[in-house]
């Protein structure tokens, strides 16, 4: 649909019941089978072990950071993104051993429009391909998109990192373009891609999560019955 002013102008939609949003706030998200809290320096002691467990680097290629050589340096690399002026990062707590095992941050707060973005994701290998990995981003989204009524998240990612643009996709984000020569990290240049979910999409993604991390789609030993496209409706 269309829409036009007193002018015959193309205009978008009209939205006169929108009203500045607040900031979000370091809380404690709950979840079935994960808990994303904010970063304390502490989780060093879970994710040092974790970020050491592979003889390279490869996890790091696409962040802006090099993975901490030691735990001092761990400590100090925490420390300066939970003092980040404006960021919040968050961890992922594994609710069935208490361990940390992963995180991210949400950013780029605009509350006069309700936008924001997520980025920097950095699981450890304890949490890829688990359904952590997929309900931690589901917690936050739906912190922003129905508690605190924001309409429009952001994930902006190098356009070399595939797993990344997959895991995006799968959970619905949209892809809305490719910023060219955009970024200069670790001495190359980088294209970076940009997917979306906006409000008028969330209910949709919204359920679509929700089928795919209920209890009944798992068995005995956390392995999903069914992929999360089967859950898809919109």
């Amino acid at each position: 649909m269309e829409f036009f002013n007193q002018y015959g102008q193309r205009i978008g939609q009209e939205f006169p019941e929108w009203t500045k949003r607040p900031l979000p706030e370091k809380i404690y998200l709950k979840g079935r089978y994960c808990d994303v809290v904010p970063l304390v320096v502490d989780h060093a002691e879970d994710l040092f072990p974790e970020w050491q467990s592979i003889d390279d680097e490869r996890d790091w290629t696409y962040l802006g950071d090099h993975r901490p050589a030691n735990m001092t340096a761990c400590y100090a690399y925490l420390r300066n993104l939970a003092a980040h002026p404006e960021r919040i990062y968050f961890s992922v707590k594994d609710k069935a051993d208490g361990k940390i095992k992963g995180l991210f941050y949400v950013g780029k707060f605009d509350p006069e429009n309700g936008s924001f973005d997520i980025g920097d994701v950095n699981w450890t290998p304890l949490m890829k391909r688990t359904r952590m990995s997929t309900e931690s981003l589901y917690i936050v989204l739906a912190y922003f998109f129905d508690q605190l009524k924001y309409r429009r998240c952001e994930w902006r990612t190098s356009s070399y990192n595939t797993d990344a643009i997959q895991s995006a996709e799968r959970i619905g984000f949209v892809k809305e373009g490719v910023l060219r020569d955009k970024k200069i990290r670790k001495g190359h240049l980088s294209d970076i891609t940009v997917f979306s979910i906006t409000l008028r999409e969330w209910a949709g993604v919204a359920s679509m999560m929700n089928g795919w991390l209920h209890e009944d789609n798992f068995d005995h030993r956390g392995r999903q019955v069914q992929k999360l496209a089967s859950f898809r409706r919109y």
